[in-house]
């Protein structure tokens, strides 16, 4: 993959998304997630699953394309704060539950990341999933904050929109003999696919055609960077088979309950 033929895409051939040029912490929040891509999803991915990933973090970050905190806070505090504010104002009319008041951890589980988590019950399934995919322990029940690590969100945007972590579907039930259908699968992060499902879908397309001018979809190379975990903390092998039997009971029962 040409990574300078990619960013003329985004900023020269078609700048519609980056209209302004690209600020050095946007190339840099997309130059990770191209590393993070080319090591652990390239080999298995089509470059239409990293497409419609970025379509959706665009929408998701308000274009930053690194991980934020909801309402674009300093801090998890201040982010509940103006979302309560926003909420007493009614200007937050489809949620149902409080999910910004402090958890029984006395934290905040405000949205927060690439793709936006948002309740403990989301951090929680994150780190659960991580382990249960990687084998690695990364500490996100217990720290939300580190869903503002580049590599940890760019995995939890990229694994979840995969595996169908947010919502009851995923990047597959999207694809169809004519391809991924970008706008309806916005529906993987949130149900507002008829409102905003054309311009997920805008988003999507103008980065997988700058994927493909830089031939990301006949040879994605590998990473630019060092690219790996941020304070890793591999768990024994006895606990990544425990945390696989655990994870897999519960989706047994997940599927049981539904019945």
């Amino acid at each position: 993959m040409n990574r300078a033929a990619f960013f003329t895409h985004l900023t020269t051939t078609d700048p519609r998304l980056f209209a302004g040029g690209m600020t050095a912490a946007q190339r840099a929040g997309l130059s990770v997630k191209l590393d993070v891509w080319a090591k652990w999803y390239a080999g298995c991915h089509p470059v239409s699953y990293l497409a419609a990933a970025l379509g959706q973090i665009w929408r998701e970050t308000g274009g930053r394309m690194e991980p934020v905190l909801e309402a674009f806070a300093p801090d998890r505090k201040i982010s509940a704060e103006r979302l309560q504010k926003a909420f007493d104002a009614g200007r937050l009319s489809w949620v149902k539950s409080r999910y910004w008041l402090a958890d029984e951890t006395g934290r905040h589980p405000v949205g927060g990341g690439d793709i936006q988590l948002t309740h403990r019950r989301n951090y929680v399934n994150a780190e659960d999933r991580l382990r249960a995919r990687f084998g690695v322990s990364i500490g996100l029940a217990e720290n939300y904050d580190l869903i503002l690590d580049p590599v940890i969100s760019a995995h939890v945007a990229f694994s979840g929109m995969i595996e169908g972590w947010f919502r009851p579907c995923k990047l597959e039930d999207f694809c169809g003999p004519d391809g991924l259908d970008y706008a309806a699968a916005r529906d993987i992060v949130n149900g507002d696919a008829g409102l905003i499902g054309e311009e997920i879908a805008r988003n999507c397309q103008i980065f997988e055609a700058a994927l493909r001018a830089a031939g990301a979809d006949r040879d994605f190379g590998p990473p630019e960077g060092s690219i790996d975990w941020p304070g890793l903390r591999k768990p024994s092998v006895r606990n990544r088979l425990l945390s696989w039997y655990q994870w897999l009971a519960g989706r047994f029962g997940q599927n049981e309950s539904s019945r």
